[in-house]
C-alpha cells in the first residue's frame, strides 16, 4: 500500500486532527473512533461542516451494525473493524478512492 498512497499526517489527539485535515487537504482520511480530545465520530462531522470533501474510512474496535450506521451518518465514506484491519483496509481504501462506499461484513 505505501507505493500506493502518500501519507501527510499522521495525528493521535482529535482537536490536532481537523486542523492537520486543513493544511494537508488529504483525499482519504483514516480515523479511528476513539481519539484524545474528540471521538474519530466528532471529528468526522466537524469536517463534513466545514466543506471537507475527503473520504473517511473509520477503524474501530467496535463491530455493532449501530456503530456502523452512525459512521455513515456522519459523512464517512467507509467504516473498518480492527479484527479485519489487514483484509478490509485496502479494500476499503480503493473503494471509496473510486466513490463507492465500504461496508463491513459480519462473519
Amino acid at each position: 500500500m505505501r507505493e500506493q498512497y502518500d501519507v501527510v499526517a499522521e495525528v493521535a489527539d482529535g482537536k490536532l486532527a481537523c486542523n492537520r485535515v486543513a493544511e494537508a487537504e488529504p483525499d482519504i482520511i483514516l480515523l479511528g473512533v476513539s481519539l484524545a480530545g474528540m471521538t474519530g465520530f466528532e471529528i468526522a462531522r466537524r469536517l463534513r461542516q466545514s466543506g471537507c470533501a475527503a473520504k473517511i474510512i473509520l477503524v474501530s474496535l467496535h463491530e455493532s451494525q449501530d456503530m456502523v450506521r452512525a459512521a455513515f451518518a456522519v459523512g464517512a465514506s467507509g467504516y473498518v473493524f480492527m479484527s479485519r484491519l489487514l483484509d478490509d483496509l485496502p479494500a476499503a481504501i480503493e473503494a471509496v478512492s473510486h466513490g463507492q462506499v465500504f461496508e463491513p461484513q459480519h462473519s
